[in-house]
């Protein structure tokens, strides 16, 4: 179950080799999180990397006990890798599943291990590891040099366009964010949020409803 969850998932699961990956199982635990449960494992007080299967999740910090959203990951993304990959801490987070998620997990010293044995797994989660900063990279940029409709278009159709489905009127997602979300991400308001998802609407760009996010074909 855990070698089809894996290959199915991370394509860089299958530049090791079917028996490689078997082995690899063989030190992966794999858990179900149900929607907004905290996603924390531990495992004899050693540091764990997670590989999210299925579902979103979103990674931030409680201050003041408000949860503060830095960014989202869905399927195929990799979490708590910061010290493999940069050789740094890392600085303390949260991990909190948006919807119900499976999450395969390893110990750190054994993905470290791992990546040694197998150079192109190491080179293929440092490529994830890349392109997740890629992306909170642009949406720094986005901040500076896009007006907030702009980046609320742009975030929601990104989104729908990484995980949507086919759709009679264009292309389909289920709707993960709440519009606070969307205001942290977009860095808006949660009243600008509303009042753009509203313009949207009667442009004819989306079809947006608590439950899906459709962007509507042009």
């Amino acid at each position: 179950m855990k070698y089809w969850f894996l290959e199915e998932s991370f394509n860089m699961m299958k530049r090791i080799g079917m028996r490689d990956m078997m082995n690899l199982c063989e030190l992966l635990a794999m858990k179900n999180f149900r929607k907004g449960s905290e996603i924390h494992e531990q495992f004899e007080d050693n540091h764990l990397i997670y590989f999210i299967k299925k579902g979103h999740v979103k990674i931030g910090r409680y201050e003041n006990d408000q949860f503060t959203l830095k960014y989202v990951l869905g399927k195929g993304n990799i979490f708590g890798e910061n010290k493999i990959t940069t050789g740094d801490e890392a600085e303390p987070y949260s991990a909190i599943a948006m919807s119900d998620c499976v999450i395969c997990f390893i110990e750190e010293n054994r993905i470290e291990a791992l990546m040694e044995q197998y150079p192109k797994l190491h080179n293929s989660i440092l490529k994830i590891a890349g392109l997740k900063f890629k992306k909170i990279e642009r949406r720094l940029d986005d901040i500076l040099y896009k007006d907030a409709k702009t980046r609320i278009k742009d975030f929601l159709t990104d989104f729908v366009n990484e995980n949507g489905k086919e759709h009679p009127k264009g292309l389909e997602a289920s709707n993960i964010f709440s519009h606070r979300d969307i205001a942290k991400l977009t860095s808006t308001s949660r009243q600008t949020v509303n009042n753009i998802i509203s313009q949207l609407r009667k442009e004819g760009v989306i079809l947006y409803d608590r439950k899906d996010i459709v962007l509507i074909r042009g």
